[in-house]
């Protein structure tokens, strides 16, 4: 992650300098294979009908090289291999112009030859979706046979990695948590050293979108502690990466009143630093249709379509929404976010603050 690089154009931006995104965070297309119990698509209301065509998106790498883009992270909305080609396509672009990346996957679709061309174009880092250290948990919050296909392709990315002699792609684990596996975030750990992986990153689940209570019980704070305790010392002990530390901070997992948390973290910080978020000046998010925004969760923005992306970044909807936030007025969408970029924002800010 280009924090350091992140810190120096925010402190630009205070300066009054305008600076281009680090991160890009593109969705080829909202399509999708699977229907998990906790994913957005289930209460989509307006399909995506027309998705942005391969021409449109490799412009979009172009003009991101030209703006000073560092890294991207590919994934959903849907799942990029529905679009296989064309997403394959855009990510040879994205390393033609040395740009770091991440594709995330549910793993279902790749096979070895998408392996092979992934590790013969340099790609960083893969991360697959895996919600559960066993096929009875992991295929209760995801459709059947999930697991076994997902751990396949981990399998088959780790043995194509080996015999070309690579050490790219990175790959690893997208662990949602939920009352199902909050418990067993060391069996995660364990998974990972037996298929091939080398990180576990957790992220906390968004209820809104189940028809059943997904979340984790607020009464379970301790036994949550105690998992990513156990969770931790497994992991250092087998040499695999995770973010488990962050759930300690056990009221942020809970996202209901997330938006007034952010909000209570900056209250006395004034000025720039005291925005409640960063993303609007380091981050600019596609979706499959071109719509637009500055964060992960955007709900506001603009279309790209016949737009260069300076025009975008540079324009009137995110120098609003970037005023908003730094008058402290921030989106509802905020309530969609999550305890890692909660951290990420409390460390650039920090950053900022020791110089």
């Amino acid at each position: 992650m280009e924090l350091e690089e992140i810190k120096r154009r925010l402190e630009n931006w205070a300066r009054g300098k305008k600076e281009g995104p680090v991160r890009m965070e593109l969705h080829p297309t909202d399509m999708c294979n699977l229907k998990c119990t906790f994913c957005w698509k289930r209460k989509e209301k307006n399909p995506t009908r027309k998705e942005l065509s391969e021409t449109q998106l490799l412009r979009i790498v172009r003009e991101a090289a030209k703006l000073g883009v560092r890294e991207w992270i590919v994934s959903g909305g849907g799942e990029p291999l529905m679009r296989k080609k064309v997403t394959l396509r855009v990510l040879r672009e994205i390393k033609k112009y040395r740009m770091w990346g991440l594709l995330t996957t549910n793993g279902t679709l790749l096979d070895e030859k998408d392996a092979i061309k992934l590790v013969k174009m340099g790609w960083d880092q893969v991360q697959f979706s895996i919600d559960g250290p066993n096929e009875r948990i992991n295929d209760f919050l995801r459709p059947p046979h999930s697991f076994k296909r997902a751990v396949k392709a981990v399998k088959t990315l780790r043995k194509v990695r080996k015999k070309l002699r690579s050490e790219k792609p990175y790959i690893g684990l997208n662990t949602v948590l939920s009352k199902m596996n909050f418990n067993r975030m060391d069996e995660m750990i364990k998974l990972a050293d037996e298929i091939g992986a080398e990180l576990v990153f957790f992220e906390p689940i968004y209820p809104g979108y189940s028809d059943i209570d997904l979340s984790i019980p607020k009464k379970a704070s301790r036994e949550l502690i105690r998992s990513v305790k156990k969770c931790e010392k497994l992991a250092k002990a087998l040499g695999i990466d995770t973010n488990a530390r962050e759930f300690l901070e056990v009221r942020l997992v809970d996202k209901s009143d997330l938006r007034r948390k952010i909000l209570k973290e900056v209250k006395k910080v004034n000025g720039f630093v005291g925005a409640p978020c960063f993303r609007p000046w380091y981050l600019m998010g596609i979706k499959a249709s071109g719509f637009s925004g500055c964060c992960s969760t955007f709900e506001r923005g603009e279309f790209i379509q016949g737009k260069s992306l300076s025009e975008v970044w540079f324009g009137r909807v995110f120098t609003q929404l970037r005023n908003e936030m730094l008058n402290k007025q921030i989106p509802s969408y905020c309530s969609k976010c999550s305890i890692v970029v909660f951290n990420e924002n409390r460390m650039l800010r920090r950053m900022i603050q020791d110089g």
